[in-house]
């Protein structure tokens, strides 16, 4: 949730794939040394960033997790709550050598946030919100020693018509993964995943459409 500094992410190591607080050395959990977070921090299920595939935009494999979304109202969500989102534009961040997507969000049933609901496209969110959330992501690991995150395309954000192309690849991609016809590239020990040598996502169903 905006506001808040405990680093929680989908575990795919753990059925059903809880929500779980990161650790770092010693099993320590992992807070935001760098400030709140500015947004409410998320995910879209049924999408995977393949790392064997390129993504045309960055050249580079994805990060092995759901495609991330960065909602933009400003009331805190309830952390693990499901929202209804429109996309209204994306930010190719690229993380470690990964590509690593932000697809910026609103939540269309916030009444209490009239201005914000009725965003249907980047070029009506305040400029200096963008730039506010393009700097935090670029500096936020920063204050845990590791080195500044980069975009591609020249930083630019993408408009919703691209942003929503990212969204549905990535989807793809999950459903090639869940079918078995992504390249594995971990071990799993799963019954769900019927004895093959791919990363377990369990509880999932049959792939249909965002």
């Amino acid at each position: 949730p905006r506001m808040t500094h405990a680093k929680l992410e989908i575990h795919k190591g753990h059925e059903p794939n809880p929500l779980i607080q990161d650790t770092v050395a010693n099993n320590k959990l992992r807070f935001y040394k760098y400030g709140e977070s500015i947004v409410n921090y998320g995910a879209i299920a049924q999408t995977w960033e393949d790392p064997n595939v390129a993504d045309p935009d960055t050249g580079l494999g994805g990060d092995n997790d759901p495609i991330d979304v960065l909602q933009l109202n400003s009331k805190p969500c309830r952390r693990g709550s499901v929202h209804r989102v429109r996309v209204l534009g994306a930010l190719a961040l690229v993380d470690s050598g990964e590509t690593d997507w932000k697809l910026l969000v609103v939540n269309v049933d916030d009444v209490a946030e009239k201005d914000a609901t009725k965003w249907r496209h980047i070029d009506e969110i305040p400029q200096t919100r963008i730039d506010e959330i393009r700097n935090w992501f670029k500096m936020y690991k920063t204050a845990e020693g590791k080195p500044e995150n980069v975009y591609a395309l020249d930083g630019k954000a993408v408009d919703p018509e691209h942003a929503m192309r990212v969204a549905k690849r990535t989807h793809q991609h999950w459903k090639d993964f869940v079918n078995g016809q992504a390249k594995c590239i971990t071990s799993c020990h799963s019954q769900d995943c019927h004895g093959q040598d791919i990363p377990c996502w369990v509880g999932v169903d049959d792939g249909s459409d965002l």
